[in-house]
């Protein structure tokens, strides 16, 4: 049977009110899941935050470690840098949904305000948030949190590569040619390195060898030594020559090689 007009207009009349602490509706504001305002605030926090937290940074080049992947520092204080983003990493940010409570990274959730300063003399990092748990909140709750940390030096797999002189080829430049010529030729190719080295970290002369009638670089890796000698056939028009030794396989299972490169310059006298 269907309600009749005067229990129709007594259930209009009634007066929603939040079961935790019984205030009305219209007073507080719409209700979220049955709390008011304020209610659902205290019971629903915004921010997860670790109580401590270890920022590994590599004492060498002053990159980070986030999961197991290093990122370089930038040009300012690395330190704060790398716990400023440590910390970023592992914040998580509350958000109910009809489909339930989700836990979102904070560039995940929009209309978020998120203030991180780390005070490295106290080895704290205070957290601001300002942002709603749920869309039918009408204003944004604030949270605080303080987290410690603690610095662990370590090295990064590039230092980690330099430090051991690790390297894919080796460029093997021969040729009789003059003194003057012979620096220029030594300038130029560490000169493409360094270049190379300001867009990949990973590429560098790991050493350099004198021979009888030239020198060789041990490069990393093999990609920029086939550049260099490309240079070499472009400018002073080098006879290249390339072989290859199996000598390991990666973690992958794939076959690793050591690339030899001779690039013979045309004799010049002087």
């Amino acid at each position: 049977m269907g309600l009749n007009p005067e229990e129709k207009n007594l259930i209009g009349s009634m007066k929603r009110f939040c079961y935790w602490c019984g205030a009305l509706e219209a007073e507080r504001g719409p209700l979220i899941g049955g709390l008011c305002q304020r209610c659902f605030a205290e019971g629903n926090r915004l921010l997860r935050a670790p109580a401590e937290l270890e920022v590994t940074i590599c004492g060498r080049c002053g990159a980070h470690l986030i999961g197991k992947r290093w990122h370089e520092a930038g040009e300012g204080d690395a330190i704060a840098d790398a716990v400023r983003a440590t910390v970023l990493s592992s914040l998580k940010v509350a958000r109910l949904t009809d489909a339930g409570i989700k836990f979102l990274r904070p560039h995940e959730v929009p209309e978020l305000e998120l203030r991180v300063e780390p005070k490295l003399t106290e080895g704290v990092i205070k957290i601001r948030a300002h942002g709603k748990v749920h869309e039918l909140q009408v204003k944004p709750q604030l949270e605080e949190a303080r987290v410690k940390f603690s610095l662990k030096r370590s090295t990064c797999d590039v230092c980690g590569l330099k430090s051991a002189r690790h390297y894919e080829a080796i460029l093997q430049v021969r040729g009789k040619f003059t003194r003057e010529r012979y620096s220029e030729i030594r300038k130029m190719l560490q000169q493409l390195a360094a270049e190379a080295g300001k867009r990949e970290k990973a590429a560098f002369i790991a050493n350099v060898k004198e021979q009888r009638e030239g020198f060789d670089l041990y490069v990393n890796p093999a990609s920029l030594a086939r550049r260099m000698a490309s240079m070499l056939k472009s400018w002073f028009r080098a006879e290249i020559k390339e072989s290859a030794k199996l000598v390991g396989q990666t973690r992958d299972g794939r076959k690793k090689f050591r690339f030899s490169i001779l690039a013979r310059l045309p004799s010049e006298r002087g």
